[in-house]
């Protein structure tokens, strides 16, 4: 902003800044982060022979000006280099980004994007006034819609890394390690008009003036934002308390970081929803069906692998407040509970409280073990994350952004997938409880999981790594919240003695349904009588088709392509429920 507040503010005053809000971000900080610092010192560590190649692959990207303008001049690029480079220590700054031409832009990954080097600035404002950017940086505004498109933003979001054997050979295989753009592609997005850009920097209606010094400049609208809005908070705020030791620039006052923490925090909030279509008590359990719906654009999470988002529920007395049932807490050392080693699977349905949903990409090695290193990858042993809507398995990336582990057989993650829905029951134990109790449901996010430093600080003898153990170490706020949800004063009272599972009390076929009838089967312990009915739901809990319990059922015209819960009911009482789909 300049000192009279008349350019970069927007009509309210506030400071709009490109420059100062881009610059703290995770995009200004990408050669500064300590945590990739620390990654690219351990990998280099444990594959040294491969060291130059490793450290060049994470340069384009992480600094991309250094790097580019190195390998034009034919020179090479180096993590030290880096250090002493001043292009490079910008990260991801603005010729990044606007001097990406229009030329096959999305076509590139792993970095290899192509800048124009004709001192030409790309933007989306038409017929744009030359003379601050000529005088001041020797550059050419020039416009072009491309800017605005989500290929820009290709040539990094799409990241293949050469799988190594132990010794530090190329195996000849190559690992995804992230396909953001892919995953975008697969989406209802691109038909939608929605760009990375309309989330990660969106605009303002207001107009803004875009240069200082030059007061006849007219307002130029709509104006992106440019503190981008991701999800990386941990990061953040480590960054903000150890300013001084990682060399950070420092604007004046702490909005700047405040304000790209809560645009961070805003991110992660319009990421997902939770609804809950069903929720019974019969015996002495509860019945909770959970659909958990992504918003973004792309896989939820996406990105780097070590990031994860879980689900939580905890179940408390009303009256005492005890606790009767907790899923998916945190202990103190910010580990969930209950997470299985090597990975948690993904569940259908969750029968206990180790019964953790998590929605992860977990990495192999080519020994098919566990690994959390880029250079050691191979395959997936799990990729359950939420897929964006309009998603598709046979769109013509899915090689790149495929589902792999059980995740495969459920038809959230198949037939439905276009739907960008997480179903999952839980089965919750009330060990004789009676009276009423709360039920509160969350979706959290970690940047930085437990399991996964661990993995990374064997190396703390490494100076980096031992720096950013230091820093991770005094960083308390483990997870952020992406939505919650409270259910109060659910009466755990029933009539029922006998309980009759959910999943066990009869069967549907075929199942999913592909015309208009369906095949209903009870166990050998039910006998049907005029005692059973029956209630078709709808995925938002509405009851659109009831009746008496027959062997065969026609499905209501009404009734099309979506995902319903079959209620089977015994004298009023609930005795099973079953998700179905129809196609």
């Amino acid at each position: 902003m300049d000192e009279e507040g008349l350019a970069l503010v927007d009509h309210d005053g506030n400071d709009v800044s490109i420059f100062d809000d881009w610059q703290i971000s995770m995009m200004g900080f990408s050669a500064r982060d300590p945590f990739w610092r620390a990654t690219v010192a351990h990998e280099t560590n444990l594959f040294p022979s491969a060291a130059k190649a490793i450290e060049t692959t994470c340069l384009k990207c992480h600094a991309p000006l250094g790097s580019f303008e190195a390998h034009r001049k034919g020179m090479p690029y180096s993590y030290e280099m880096m250090l002493a480079d001043s292009l490079g220590l910008d990260g991801v700054s603005c010729s990044s980004c606007h001097q990406q031409s229009a030329a096959e832009i999305g076509k590139h990954f792993s970095g290899d994007f192509i800048l124009d080097t004709t001192r030409v600035m790309y933007g989306h404002y038409p017929n744009p006034f030359k003379g601050p950017m000529q005088i001041y940086v020797g550059f050419e505004p020039e416009f072009s819609d491309h800017i605005y498109s989500s290929g820009v933003c290709a040539g990094c979001h799409t990241l293949v890394t050469e799988t190594l054997q132990p010794d530090g050979t190329p195996s000849g295989d190559f690992f995804v390690e992230q396909a953001t753009y892919h995953e975008w592609l697969n989406s209802s997005y691109p038909s939608q008009g929605k760009e990375c850009q309309t989330c990660h920097m969106p605009f303002i209606e207001d107009g803004v003036i875009i240069a200082t010094d030059f007061a006849a400049l007219e307002e130029r609208q709509p104006y992106g934002l440019h503190q981008f809005y991701g999800a990386n908070t941990a990061m953040l705020e480590m960054m903000r308390e150890n300013q001084d030791t990682l060399d950070l620039p420092k604007p004046e006052g702490d909005h700047a970081w405040d304000e790209s923490i809560a645009n961070n925090r805003i991110s992660l909030s319009n990421a997902a929803v939770i609804n809950v279509p069903s929720l019974y008590v019969f015996g002495d359990t509860i019945y909770v069906t959970l659909v958990v719906r992504n918003k973004t654009g792309h896989k939820l999470p996406s990105g780097y692998p070590s990031r994860l988002a879980w689900m939580e529920l905890t179940l408390q007395d009303r009256n005492t407040k005890e606790v009767i049932y907790k899923n998916g807490a945190l202990d103190e050392e910010g580990r969930i509970i209950g997470r299985d080693h090597p990975f948690e699977p993904h569940h259908q349905v969750s029968k206990s409280e180790d019964d953790v949903q998590i929605y992860e990409m977990v990495m192999s090695d080519l020994s098919g073990q566990l690994t959390t290193r880029l250079n050691a990858a191979y395959q997936p042993l799990k990729d359950n994350r939420l897929l964006p809507t309009g998603f598709s398995r046979s769109h013509s990336t899915y090689d790149t952004v495929a589902v792999w582990g059980t995740a495969q057989d459920d038809p959230d993650f198949g037939v439905n997938s276009f739907k960008g829905i997480d179903s999952i029951e839980y089965r919750i134990p009330l060990y004789g409880h009676k009276g009423q109790a709360d039920l509160s449901i969350a979706m959290h996010y970690q940047t930085l999981p437990s399991r996964w430093m661990a993995d990374l600080f064997e190396n703390d003898t490494l100076e980096l790594v031992s720096h950013f153990k230091t820093m991770y170490e005094g960083y308390n706020s483990h997870h952020e919240t992406i939505d919650e949800i409270g259910i109060d004063s659910i009466d755990l009272s029933t009539s029922s003695t006998s309980l009759i599972g959910s999943l066990t009390a009869f069967t549907i076929s075929p199942n999913p349904v592909y015309g208009a009838m369906l095949q209903i089967s009870l166990t050998e312990k039910v006998v049907m009588d005029s005692h059973w009915t029956y209630a078709i739901i709808d995925i938002n809990g509405r009851k659109i088709q009831s009746g008496a319990l027959s062997a065969q059922i026609s499905l209501q015209p009404s009734i099309r392509q979506g995902v319903f819960y079959f209620v089977l009911f015994n004298e009023n009482k609930i005795a099973g429920i079953k998700p179905f789909t129809v196609l």
